[in-house]
């Protein structure tokens, strides 16, 4: 049991229920145990001889600790920055507690790295955003809507979150007329949805799933860390109002979101999911 909670907490995503509810998880085992203990309810003595039916419980309790082995190592590994290009940027939102949904350098913690593979036609367009980031608001306490499934946008604490440049740079491109989707429909014609591609000299960093009509700058303009540029929607391939960041190496015409990707920092700190950054 302790094997398949590790796997749960560093694997799945706790933004609902909220990132202390494993820590809970924990700490009830914990207690569970040590009451077993202390009534001597716990003894391996003479296992082997456990009726049929038990063996059999026994044996799939083992199967799913094994699983919830791997997954721990699979999230333990995806919290190491691998190896490769790597690009630093700063927060590219403003004050806040904010939540790392989709993020890290393995599968089981960030679903874009699925796009890296190149023998997927499909992936193609869509290469640069394999080592994204997908980052919610929350409050301090680790909540991020008003209800249970709200279809509003608006309920959502990411929505209308102001969105600053994480680097000095220009403008490259940007798109600013993509309706915001109600939760959880979902635009597939305009996958990006509105965003901002900002050349920061060698690289750039792509913004997206903004709030329609939110860009405050035009193609062109210059920029400086911690500008406000935009606010967070849910436009675009967004299953829930977040922001997407992903820095890339070109801007392939026909293909925007096609470059060669990069791995990122954000305030010098590899993210993966679940990892929590507050913004001063």
């Amino acid at each position: 049991m302790a094997a398949v909670l590790s796997g749960l907490a560093l694997s799945a995503l706790w933004v609902m229920p909220p990132f202390w509810v494993p820590y809970a998880y924990g700490l009830a085992l914990v207690l569970v145990v040590g009451g077993h203990l202390r009534a001597g309810r716990l003894s391996f003595r003479g296992i082997w001889k456990t009726p049929a039916w038990n063996a059999v419980l026994v044996t799939l309790v083992v199967g799913l600790g094994l699983f919830g082995g791997y997954l721990s190592l699979q999230s333990a590994k995806g919290r190491v920055l691998p190896e490769g290009e790597v690009v630093h940027i700063a927060a590219p939102f403003g004050p806040g507690h904010y939540l790392v949904a989709h993020g890290g350098g393995t599968q089981t913690v960030n679903v874009h790295l699925k796009t890296l593979d190149s023998s997927v036609k499909r992936f193609l367009p869509w290469r640069g955003q394999s080592k994204a980031l997908d980052i919610f608001r929350i409050t301090p306490l680790g909540f991020h809507k008003h209800g249970w499934r709200p279809a509003t946008p608006s309920r959502y604490t990411t929505f209308g979150t102001e969105v600053v440049s994480p680097c000095r740079g220009r403008i490259a491109r940007l798109v600013n007329d993509v309706a915001d989707m109600p939760v959880p429909q979902m635009d597939r014609e305009h996958m990006a949805g509105n965003y901002l591609a900002i050349d920061c000299g060698d690289f750039f960093v792509i913004l997206a799933h903004l709030r329609e009509g939110s860009i405050r700058v035009a193609r062109h303009d210059r920029v400086d860390v911690g500008d406000v540029l935009a606010q967070m929607g849910n436009s675009g391939n967004s299953s829930e109002p977040h922001l997407h960041v992903h820095a890339q190496r070109g801007l392939p015409q026909g293909m925007p979101l096609g470059g060669e990707p990069l791995w990122l920092t954000i305030e010098g700190r590899f993210l993966a999911r679940n990892d929590r950054l507050r913004i001063q």
